[in-house]
């Protein structure tokens, strides 16, 4: 017979006492989407049909819309119960409550919830991975891209190492602009991209998003970077320090503007020197000239002279 809510409040609270296990917390460093997607055991869709906002350590009742991934046992059923206000309550200090409000529909990364010997309370109990990390609120537009998002970043996870670079490079041009902002975010922090990897992503310039415009500029130092320590020719090096100067000059976000003169600045050439005492004089942006003359400076630690 399914136990009612109170007494698994009752067993929460037993879990929180001395020698019970301790609650998932959430890292200094937020995680990425992809590396939520690849650690959780339990990557669910739900909506949150009861929350119990009053009653001290009472769950969370949520409706399974789809599983997109369980390797845990067991797997939640088509409904379930989530216990969060434990890990609510031993938040750290800068950390946000947890809270759930009913007709929610989220993600959720999650773990069956189990005492320190491994027992569970609650056949049907499960807990969020991560602390507040572990709830992905889907909002009311864009629910359908969120989702795909989830599952095509799944997808990747799930795949063979040898292959996952390689769908990872891909997904950096993919349409839907969550999938694509965690592909930028898995090859930057893994150092995934090299001077292969340019030619893919100069088409990515002249993207409409901000922030794929300044990651693919992030991509393309990082393999300057790594071709110039390799001692590697970069094709076309000419055509892309023209390619480079002229967004620098005219692209209308600040924020491109600073990482287009850290990557001409990696980039080097007899007619960067020139481009960027140009800038650090002439921008309006307060931060692009400084990162001009930033640049400047460094190379003059290096060789002696101003110039790249």
């Amino acid at each position: 017979m399914r136990r009612p809510v109170e007494g698994i409040a009752a067993a929460l609270l037993a879990a929180a006492l001395p020698g019970a296990g301790p609650p998932a917390r959430a890292e200094v460093r937020p995680l990425t989407l992809y590396e939520k997607v690849g650690r959780a055991p339990i990557i669910l869709v739900g909506e949150v049909t009861e929350a119990y906002a009053r009653g001290k350590g009472q769950p969370a009742r949520i409706r399974n819309h789809s599983t997109v991934r369980c390797s845990a046992t067991p797997c939640p059923a088509e409904t379930f119960l989530l216990a969060y206000k434990l890990d609510s309550f031993l938040r750290a200090p800068w950390e946000d409550r947890i809270v759930f409000a009913a007709g929610e529909r989220v993600v959720l990364f999650l773990r069956p919830f189990t005492k320190e010997d491994g027992r569970s309370p609650h056949p049907e109990l499960y807990t969020l991975m991560w602390g507040a990390q572990g709830k992905h609120l889907l909002p009311p537009e864009g629910e359908a891209a969120h989702r795909e998002a989830v599952a095509r970043l799944a997808a990747i996870a799930a795949a063979p190492l040898e292959t996952q670079t390689a769908m990872l490079r891909e997904a950096l041009a993919d349409p839907n602009p969550i999938v694509s902002d965690a592909a930028f975010d898995e090859v930057l922090r893994q150092r995934l991209g090299g001077p292969e990897l340019i030619p893919r992503l100069i088409p990515l310039l002249s993207g409409r998003r901000e922030s794929t415009r300044v990651q693919s500029l992030r991509l393309i130092a990082e393999g300057l970077e790594e071709a110039a320590a390799a001692g590697r020719e970069v094709p076309g090096r000419d055509d892309l320090s023209d390619l480079l100067r002229g967004r620098a000059a005219s692209d209308p976000s600040e924020a491109f503007r600073v990482e287009a003169v850290r990557t001409l600045a990696a980039l080097g050439g007899a007619g960067v020197r020139a481009f960027l005492e140009r800038l650090a004089a002439e921008d309006p942006s307060q931060r692009v000239r400084y990162e001009a003359e930033a640049s400047l400076a460094a190379w003059s630690a290096v060789t002696g002279s101003r110039s790249p």
